[in-house]
């Protein structure tokens, strides 16, 4: 008779890995958003045929660059006007509500709204631009795939020379509709890695090591903020 016998990590390698993955979670995600905020400000301007949700993409991006570009106006105040401009296109509350899981379903109503706030200005403060470093990347719109109504995914990618070793690198943008029925991005997707994919994974296991407390996670996303 043959037995298969499952090996168990003792806990501190469990800790190990653990600490491992929130550590590469922590570093994939500011990759993600520099190079999703770099090649969503090179979006060439919407052609006649672009879907709605195409056109939005590009047309927000086209703002957002602007502001980046303006440099008429101090260094500090385009900064603020740039993380307006990412609360009017990113639905940061339904992407910060994803990012908890199941975890969202035992939270007091309190516990989600300070998380929201919490996760909210952590994830703005991934984005570190201003129109000194957007470089001119060729970015070339490829399409949409519509889900269903609400839901459609915005395709583009980098072309020429500027590729990664000659091959396309891909950006899309998860496009949905918020409660006023306006359209508003809720996930970006550099290279088929999701930043609320990510970023639910690394919440999961900080939970998981912190017995599920929502108000400890906000807390540490606030000394991260803090700490830059």
């Amino acid at each position: 008779m043959t037995r298969n016998y499952r090996r168990t990590r003792s806990p501190a390698a469990k800790a190990r890995a653990i600490n491992a993955c929130m550590a590469a979670s922590r570093k994939l995600v500011p990759l993600i958003l520099a190079a999703a905020a770099v090649l969503m400000l090179r979006i060439p301007l919407a052609h006649a045929d672009s879907t709605p949700a195409e056109a939005f993409v590009q047309q927000s991006v086209n703002k957002g660059f602007g502001i980046l570009k303006d440099t008429s106006i101090p260094k500090q105040e385009r900064q603020a006007q740039f993380r307006a401009w990412l609360r009017s296109i990113i639905d940061f509350k339904r992407v910060a509500v994803f990012s908890l899981g199941s975890y969202a379903k035992n939270a007091s109503d309190k516990q989600v709204d300070e998380f929201v706030n919490a996760f909210s200005d952590y994830l703005m403060s991934l984005f570190h631009l201003d129109g000194d470093n957007v470089g001119s990347i060729p970015l070339a719109v490829t399409g949409s795939q519509t889900r269903s109504a609400d839901d459609v995914i915005v395709n583009a990618k980098i072309v020429g020379a500027a590729a990664p070793a000659g091959t396309p690198m891909t950006i899309s943008f998860r496009v949905r509709k918020d409660a006023a029925g306006n359209d508003v991005i809720v996930d970006i997707l550099v290279g088929g890695v999701s930043v609320a994919v990510t970023q639910r994974d690394e919440f999961a296991t900080y939970l998981q090591q912190h017995g599920g407390n929502v108000a400890e996670l906000s807390a540490e996303l606030e000394k991260r903020v803090a700490t830059g």
